[in-house]
């Protein structure tokens, strides 16, 4: 049997709710790590800002919580007050009964009523009648109970909803305590990064300086891929006498590179993240990062944990393995025409044309002299760079 909409409706915004304590969590162990530096940095402010971001949501989801619970209160309240107006019909009909059967017999009782009957058919009519009377009031009486039974379990719903709607209420008001000391938080971060201007202005611009590297090289890089496939493409046509496709910017693929890159194509917002824990501090394309400064950026910035074993995010064939000032090791994997970038890594765990399965390890994730450690994640088809965050599953 299916559940009823408002129990979908409410499972479905608890299992938000969870997910977003626990976005609110790992942004707070994430902040801690970059709180033990002495000066505060662009990664303690992404990381409130994380924080934010998951208490404005859930407090958002508790107030949706709310209203379904005022609409669940309401339509209990009906019930209750029309099983209250059908009981006390129930028992005016039931006092009419005995009234009317009290008069009938003109105050005797039932066996002064049955033998001062006239004659024996009277008295036979008589005894038919009372034991009709009996059975009408044992019904009458059953229709009370029942009715008293489901008024005092609707009542009993009303009180539970009402207590519920109290711990919500509870975590409410503690919530917006929360956002409220977050966001005290954040304007003091603010300020502190202010005392900062200079140093702030320069680390972004070299991170600009990086970031314009780093895609003119992966440009580069899938270039030359797309290049090296269609020289072994050519080769395998003059062995097997078969024509090739002219120049162009796709990958030539096997059928099994076809295979791979259309299911890594059928798996779009429902990649696995690179690491298990953290949240996209810098995003896609143009974008602010501080004050009116902007960053244009050809992949992602997530913001994890120290240490955090960075994985592949599908099944493919690594094609590059290499340093880059600023981006520190660079692995570079391959799926059909796809590609996947994973920059920024302490240490590498993967070679070159090593295949690797989905969550395989490639490496740990560098921590800055900040304390932040961040992950630069992109995806490309050919030589198209894609936003990931239209690929990776949505948490």
């Amino acid at each position: 049997m299916l559940a009823p909409a408002w129990a979908q409706s409410k499972a479905e915004l608890e299992k938000k709710k969870q997910e977003n304590l626990r976005k609110i969590k790992e942004a707070e162990n994430i902040l801690a790590q970059t709180r033990n530096q002495k000066r505060s940095t662009l990664g303690e402010l992404s990381a409130l800002e994380a924080q934010i971001s998951a208490s404005q949501e859930l407090t958002r989801l508790i107030s949706r919580e709310l209203n379904i619970l005022d609409s669940e209160i309401g339509e209990l309240g009906m019930v209750v007050n029309a099983l209250e107006r059908d009981l006390g019909q129930l028992k005016k009909e039931y006092a009419s009964m005995v009234y009317n059967a009290y008069k009938a017999h003109k105050g005797y009782s039932h066996l002064t009523f049955l033998f001062s009957a006239p004659t024996f058919n009277q008295l036979v009519m008589r005894m038919k009648w009372l034991e009709q009377y009996k059975e009408a009031r044992q019904v009458q009486l059953e229709h009370i109970r029942k009715v008293q039974d489901l008024l005092g379990s609707q009542q009993a719903q009303v009180k539970s909803k009402r207590q519920e709607q109290q711990v919500l209420l509870d975590e409410q008001v503690a919530q917006n305590q929360n956002l409220l000391a977050l966001q005290q938080q954040q304007s003091k971060t603010i300020a502190k990064l202010s005392d900062q201007e200079k140093k702030i202005q320069q680390d972004i611009a070299q991170r600009r300086k990086d970031l314009q590297q780093m895609e003119a090289l992966i440009a580069k890089l899938v270039r030359e891929e797309i290049e090296r496939a269609r020289r072994e493409a050519e080769e395998e046509a003059k062995k097997t006498k078969t024509a090739t496709a002219s120049a162009s910017v796709a990958v030539p693929l096997t059928p099994e590179a076809t295979a791979l890159g259309n299911s890594f194509e059928g798996a779009r917002s429902r990649l696995l993240w690179p690491v298990t824990s953290g949240f996209v501090s810098n995003r896609f394309g143009e974008h602010q990062v501080y004050k009116q400064v902007k960053l244009e950026n050809s992949g992602v910035e997530i913001q994890t944990k120290e240490n955090e074993q960075v994985r592949s995010v599908f099944d493919g064939q690594v094609r590059r393995v290499f340093f880059m000032p600023g981006m520190n090791n660079v692995v570079m994997i391959q799926h059909g025409q796809y590609f996947t970038v994973y920059a920024r890594l302490k240490d590498v765990s993967v070679k070159p044309l090593q295949k690797v399965k989905a969550k395989e390890a490639l490496g740990t994730v560098y921590t800055n002299k900040d304390g932040v450690s961040e992950l630069h994640f992109e995806i490309w088809k050919n030589d198209q760079k894609l936003d990931p965050e239209h690929w990776l599953y949505k948490n």
